[in-house]
């Protein structure tokens, strides 16, 4: 299985294909965050408006990160 991953998804020559162990490995080596929104509404009225963002990493790297960020 390969996947697409690359700073610029709308130019197609600077996308990398790599396999879904490395996508994996640069995951938990560097982290991602993943993020969105959400709008719930009932009869066009915004009832609820969420904006999420979600880190994903290995724990080694958040406690590394950590510790720069805090020097």
């Amino acid at each position: 299985m390969m996947l697409a991953i690359g700073e610029h998804p709308d130019c197609p020559e600077e996308i990398q294909r790599v396999s879904l162990c490395e996508a994996l490995d640069r995951i938990l080596n560097k982290g991602a965050v993943v993020s969105g929104e959400l709008t719930i509404a009932v009869a066009n009225v915004d009832l609820l408006y969420l904006s999420l963002q979600l880190v994903i990493t290995s724990v080694e790297t958040a406690k590394r990160e950590m510790l720069y960020v805090r020097h």
